[in-house]
Formats: structure tokens, C-alpha cells, sequence
């Protein structure tokens, strides 16, 4: 079975992809989502090189990263009135610039116009529908789903749904919430694949104090819950280690004191080493990362160092073989080893 992990297209995100070894990356399918790209064309004009080029970037990083694998493209939070030279749309200048090895697909939701459906009907690949609950409310999903399929010319078992339920609080109702939505999918046995996602990572960390602790994983009891009520095949998908609406976008880091520390996953939990504020006055800043690495090889949760290749980085910084890393190394791997961890565990299920 394949994991997809819904990531923000970030440097750290990016490493964490490249550092997996084939088996991990032929086991998962990531769904990246592209949202940090500033759209400021000059008055009167609607071409800004500068964004044109960031896609560009994004789609050759992409290409060198993850070549001869499938993964999930989702442009959708770029303005709505974004367009690249030539009045091109920005789905199609990224997907133009990818390597032909990589087998990507573009994301659909039911809030799509028809500007960006038009655009991946143009590029001839059948589209992966990214629904969350919110959509069955606040629209007809069933004519939603049916217009986006006929502009892009595939019928519902060429395409992928993802059910994302976004942030999760609490197992019961979050079963429940997805239940009914499955239940009112629309064509729900002639999907190709149909996932569940979820992640329940908190928004920040300013309830738990410096120090050790473990934080509830339910997004996979969650999953377990509605694949055994509804007997269907549903992939699993989750948020990997952030909170699916981090509090620091669109924060200035130059005003930002976060902690150092670490998010490691271990089964259904997450072993959170809650570090201070990195710019505290007379405080240890980024040498916080090598107390954390000496203390966690030394906690039974600590899966060894040949597990992933965050937890070789996590033994060499411990050792003093490397550095201890900034926000953005551990973020690489925390990312790594969870990705690491759910596709040794989707490997064992009966």
C-alpha cells in the first residue's frame, strides 16, 4: 500500500524526499503543495519573471528529487490570477519544465475554476481530487465532481480521491466526519484509488514545557477505524510532523523565536524533545539539537541509526560527527524518519 504524505514544497520537506532510499520512495507517493510562490506583476502588466521563474525552480528540483516516481502536484493555493509569459497558466509552465521520468499528477478540488481546470485538462493526465469535508457541505460534490471530469476528459476510474480531512482533534468524531463523507462520495466504487488523510500535529507548542513528551498519533487510528467500518481499500495519507495550517506561515522570521526541538515519530505516537526559544538571551540556541540527539539515541523509541537516513543524522550529531543542524535539518529529519516509519508499518499490516 502507498503512503502520501502531504508536504510543503520547503527546503527541508525537499531534503527529506532526496535522503530516502529507493524502497522507501517506490512506497511512497507525496503530495506536494506549492503555495509560497508571491505573485507581484508591475502595473499594467500580468507577467512577474520572478514567479516565473520560482515555478520553474520548483518543477527542476522536483525533477532532480524524485525522478522514475509518482507524485502529487497541487498549485491550487497560488492566486487565481496568476499567469506566466505568454499568458500561460502556472500548472502548465511547472508541469512543462518537470522530467518526463517523473510521474507526476496534477491536484484537482471541488473549489477549482475552470482557468485551472481547463489548464490540467490540457495536459492530458488523469488528476487526483483532493476533497475535504467542507466540500460536501458548502457544494454539490456530485455535479462539482462530474464537471471537473468531463473538461478533463477521464473517467472516475483513471483518477485518484484524496478525503482530506485536514487538522483532527479527536478519533470519534473525526471517524464519523469521514464516514459520512465516503458514504456521499460520489461514484465511490469506481475511483481508482481512493485515500484518507489527516494530521493532528499541534499548531504550536506552547502548552508543553521544555522537556520529554509523548503526543498522540491519531490519524492512524482513524484510518484503521473508517477502512474496518466501511470495508473499502483506503490508502493512508497524513501530514508527516507539521500541523496541516503551520502558525508560522506568513509570519516574519525576523521576529520569530522558535524552539529547538524535535519531533520524532514512534508508532501511533510522536516523541516530542521540547527545546527553549533559539534566540533567548544566554540560552544554548542550535546546540540544543546535539542535547536532544545524545538524549534520544538513548531512548527505547529510537528505532537505531541504519532505520533511516534521519536516524543516521540524528547518531552522527550525537557523536559530534556532524553539526547539530539548524530548524531546517531537523525538519529534514523528522520528515525522513516519519516517512520511514509509516512505510515500514503500512509494509507489515496483515
Amino acid at each position: 500500500m502507498e503512503f502520501i504524505p502531504i508536504l510543503r514544497w520547503k527546503r527541508g520537506e525537499q531534503n527529506a524526499l532526496s535522503s530516502l532510499n529507493h524502497t522507501q520512495k517506490s512506497a511512497t507517493t507525496p503530495l506536494i503543495s506549492i503555495n509560497n510562490l508571491n505573485y507581484s506583476p508591475p502595473d499594467n502588466s500580468n507577467f512577474d519573471g520572478l514567479f516565473d521563474n520560482r515555478i520553474i525552480q520548483d518543477a527542476e528540483r522536483l525533477s532532480n528529487i524524485w525522478s522514475r516516481n509518482r507524485v502529487l502536484v497541487d498549485l491550487n493555493d497560488i492566486s487565481p490570477y496568476a499567469t506566466c509569459e505568454n499568458n500561460e497558466h502556472p500548472i502548465s509552465l511547472f508541469f512543462r519544465n518537470l522530467s518526463r521520468d517523473v510521474d507526476a499528477r496534477p491536484v484537482l478540488r471541488a473549489t477549482s475554476d475552470q482557468f485551472f481546470a481547463e489548464a490540467v485538462a490540457d495536459l492530458g493526465i488523469p488528476p487526483v481530487f483532493r476533497i475535504t469535508p467542507e466540500d460536501f457541505s458548502d457544494h454539490n460534490i456530485e455535479d462539482d465532481l462530474s464537471w471537473l471530469l468531463e473538461i478533463c476528459s477521464f473517467e472516475p476510474r483513471e483518477c485518484a480521491v484524496i478525503i482530506d480531512l485536514g487538522y483532527v482533534q479527536s478519533v470519534n468524531r473525526s471517524v464519523l466526519t469521514a464516514v459520512g463523507a465516503l458514504s456521499s462520495l460520489p461514484f465511490l466504487n469506481s475511483w481508482g484509488s481512493i485515500t484518507l488523510a489527516s494530521g493532528s500535529f499541534p499548531e504550536n507548542l506552547s502548552n508543553y514545557p521544555v522537556g520529554p513528551h509523548l503526543i498522540n498519533r491519531i490519524e492512524w487510528d482513524i484510518w484503521q477505524a473508517v477502512s474496518s467500518t466501511l470495508r473499502i481499500r483506503l490508502g493512508y495519507g497524513d501530514y508527516a510532523t507539521i500541523h496541516p495550517n503551520p502558525a508560522e506561515e506568513g509570519l516574519d522570521p525576523r521576529t520569530m523565536n522558535p524552539s529547538a526541538s524535535v519531533r520524532y515519530t514512534y508508532d501511533n505516537s510522536w516523541l516530542l524533545l521540547r527545546g527553549e526559544g533559539t534566540r533567548n538571551r544566554n540560552g544554548r540556541g542550535f546546540a540544543q539539537f546535539q542535547d536532544h540527539a545524545i538524549n534520544l539515541v538513548r531512548m527505547p523509541q529510537y528505532r537505531g541509526e541504519n532505520f533511516s537516513f534521519g536516524d543516521q543524522k540524528i547518531a552522527r550529531i550525537a557523536r559530534g560527527e556532524e553539526s547539530q543542524g539548524n530548524l531546517e535539518t531537523w525538519v529534514t529529519i523528522g520528515i525522513n524518519h516519519h516517512i520511514a516509519e509509516i512505510v515500514d508499518r503500512l509494509s507489515n499490516l496483515p
